[in-house]
């Protein structure tokens, strides 16, 4: 096991956020500001961790149809501020394999205050792996190169947003990804606490309707846990997944998977 420390650094940029986003709110409110930062997180944490980091890098549900989807895809999830897909994807996938485990590297229903602190500062996103779960990522060079040039990226991207406008980076980026982190902790912890149990899977995954709704697609977590290699969260219309049709617009039809694995 080697622990991928490289994106520990990564506490540094969500500590600021995490603190900075709501003094922002706080001492530089903007109303209009405000509406444009929910609306790009809710575009950015959607295409960027939904669709790019969880579907496509964690479980290979499908294959962007050119190289410019990929660089996107790899973009938004930068921006994201969660890691590169390298060490998100290899947590995840232990998430997969020890699901609601003392092992699950998302667990923290029952732990104690320090367990969960402790959680916090080694989930987001690096964790002790078998980096053989990442080959696949691990011998691709455009997620190399993206791992490699990680925080040049969003220090650029920081960079530029300041220089245009101070407040395009404050509510552009410090609450843009303060929503991300709280998005991304709703959908890991909470659906395996709230909702109900669809199919028969040995975890406490859940389906929620008000969060398959707003979150493309994410709420249908017990559907995922039960086929975790599908593109599709929602099996119906029942069970609205904006996810899935944004993938249909963007995957080679031939890569897309509904299988279980």
């Amino acid at each position: 096991m080697k622990k991928l420390s490289w994106n520990h650094k990564i506490k540094f940029f969500q500590a600021l956020c995490y603190i900075g986003g709501p003094l922002v709110l706080i001492f530089n409110w903007n109303a209009q500001y405000f509406l444009s930062s929910v609306l790009g997180f809710w575009l950015i944490v959607h295409l960027g961790i939904s669709v790019g980091m969880h579907r496509w890098a964690a479980h290979k549900s499908f294959q962007p149809r050119n190289k410019l989807i990929e660089l996107i895809l790899h973009f938004l999830i930068v921006i994201n501020t969660v890691g590169s897909t390298i060490t998100w994807a290899g947590t995840h996938r232990l998430h997969h394999r020890t699901a609601d485990t003392d092992d699950d590297p998302h667990r923290i229903v029952g732990q104690s205050f320090f367990t969960k602190l402790k959680y916090w500062f080694n989930y987001w996103p690096a964790h002790y792996v078998p980096l053989k779960s990442i080959s696949d990522l691990t011998r691709d060079p455009m997620h190399k190169w993206f791992h490699r040039h990680y925080f040049k990226i969003l220090i650029t991207y920081m960079a530029v947003l300041a220089l245009i406008d101070i407040n395009l980076f404050l509510y552009g980026y410090i609450v843009v990804t303060m929503f991300n982190i709280h998005w991304i902790s709703w959908i890991t912890v909470g659906a395996h606490i709230f909702g109900h149990k669809q199919n028969d899977t040995n975890d406490n995954s859940k389906n929620t309707f008000i969060m398959g709704l707003l979150m493309w697609g994410e709420g249908w977590h017990n559907n995922h846990h039960h086929r975790p290699g599908s593109y599709a969260f929602g099996w119906n219309w029942k069970q609205p997944d904006i996810g899935k049709h944004i993938i249909k617009l963007i995957a080679k039809p031939e890569s897309l998977r509904h299988a279980k694995q």
